[in-house]
């Protein structure tokens, strides 16, 4: 009887089992789509204080200008670069989305390697596509039952295997180096945290998810790997495997070691709102309302939000910083109702003081919705809401979403993409070079090397 493979030695294959020639047109599209959306991220990123802040200090380390900072004309030495571009793509949590935000260490890295390497076009896409492959393959296999979820949470804990597997790619790893390079990132992943961010005082702590951090680990795991550093090949098997030490408590070896016959990557969600991805159920209904009715915010006496219970639980409070915002339903709602646009103007210092803001954003209230809490923790899930706005002379106005804007099921069109690029990237490099890059990305697959591509992201 022929022996099972490792769930190590599993991954490792399909890490490597992405061909450019052999992938549906319909996942190059969407992985050129992730590429665009990252970028975006990335280079609003590089604007905020956090952004600022996070390459101010890494400069200031030195070291060979190996790699380009996007946003940025700072160049850094590679493990450095790859946590500063990874932490620019969350700044403004604008980025993709599956159980997590799978693009931050997957884009910034392929970036910052294929750059450093001189990978042509087509091996930069496969790249993408592992890294998202066998991380969201790992994250399907270690989800903890929705109980647990409640208790524990971690997204960092799993994502490191994105950027392992990209890393793996571009550096050219052999079968057996991959294997060992994704059983050092396990040692090397960060603890599952999200449930002290910080949501109790109302101020989010300004690492959020530290893929920055997780980053790093991925690509040093392919590193030493790279070496010889010897790994323990049974890393995600058994009683003892990785899934427990991720705090799960349960594992689906079967979702780990699916095969290539379907793509994950086609079910990354993308987002038009610089916000997390709970709460753009409640903003798509107030997008909708607004285009229907004329809702003044003076006149608006009460807004009530049904959704799941995470939003419920942890999204209700007031921000203190622009940087907190995102994670407060009340406030962005608030300002989506006096027409302010989504993009980088949400992260405006001075709306947080704004008195008739913080009005309408004190009228919100936000309540549990059984049927959206039953559906939120599920590896399929819809992500729901049903949003009421009471104003005066006893007008109510309701809105249902049940698939938001940017599920692969309600997708953004690449023009959508294109002007969130837009709106992010004008104020960095002026008019004109947003188009230029969203050219350079549709034939991304024609360039002879990245870093041709990636000189396009700096100033």
């Amino acid at each position: 009887m022929k022996e099972q493979l490792r769930t190590s030695e599993v991954l490792a294959k399909l890490t490597l089992a992405v061909n450019y020639e052999e992938l549906p047109q319909e996942v190059v599209v969407k992985a050129k789509e992730l590429v665009l959306d990252s970028i975006a991220c990335m280079i609003g990123g590089s604007r905020p204080v956090q952004g600022r802040k996070i390459i101010n200090l890494f400069a200031a380390m030195g070291g060979l200008p190996e790699v380009q900072i996007l946003g940025s004309s700072c160049r850094m030495p590679l493990l450095n670069a790859v946590y500063v571009n990874s932490y620019l793509a969350t700044v403004l949590d604008f980025d993709d989305t599956y159980d997590g935000h799978p693009g931050s260490t997957v884009v910034p890295v392929a970036l910052s390697i294929g750059s450093l390497c001189d990978s042509p076009g087509k091996a930069f896409l496969e790249a993408v596509v592992a890294g998202y492959e066998v991380g969201i393959r790992i994250s399907n296999g270690i989800k903890p039952s929705p109980e647990r979820t409640k208790v524990v949470r971690g997204i960092n804990t799993w994502q490191i295997f994105c950027a392992t597997a990209v890393a793996a790619r571009l550096l050219g790893l052999s079968c057996e180096q991959t294997r060992d390079a994704l059983c050092h990132a396990a040692i090397h992943a960060s603890v599952p945290s999200l449930r002290k961010w910080g949501f109790i005082d109302g101020k989010i702590q300004w690492l959020k998810n530290n893929f920055g951090w997780t980053s790093y680990g991925g690509v040093l795991s392919a590193l030493l790997a790279k070496e010889g550093f010897v790994a323990d090949t049974t890393i995600f098997d058994g009683r003892d495997g990785f899934w427990i030490m991720a705090s799960s408590d349960r594992c689906d070896y079967e979702a780990m070691r699916k095969s290539m016959d379907s793509f994950h990557t086609l079910l990354v969600h993308t987002k038009p709102y610089p916000a997390c991805r709970h709460i753009h159920p409640s903003l798509d209904a107030v997008q909708a309302l607004l285009r229907e009715k004329d809702i003044a915010p003076a006149r608006v006496q009460k807004i009530r939000v049904h959704t799941f219970y995470e939003v419920v639980e942890n999204y209700t409070f007031l921000p203190s910083t622009p940087f907190d915002g995102c994670f407060s339903a009340p406030y962005v709602i608030a300002l989506l109702l006096h027409g302010i646009q989504p993009g980088p103007e949400w992260a405006r210092e001075e709306y947080i003081s704004d008195d008739s803001i913080l009005e309408t954003a004190a009228k919100v209230e936000i309540v549990e919705w059984e049927e959206a809490s039953k559906l939120y923790p599920l590896v399929k899930r819809e992500l729901m809401s049903r949003v009421e706005i009471f104003s005066e002379g006893g007008q109510i106005y309701e809105k249902t979403i049940r698939t938001p804007r940017g599920d692969p099921r309600n997708p953004m069109s690449w023009e959508e993409l294109q002007e969130k690029l837009h709106s992010v990237a004008d104020p960095v490099f002026g008019p004109g070079r947003a188009k230029r890059i969203c050219s350079a990305v549709k034939a991304v697959e024609d360039f002879s090397s990245i870093s041709e591509f990636v000189a396009l992201l700096s100033p």
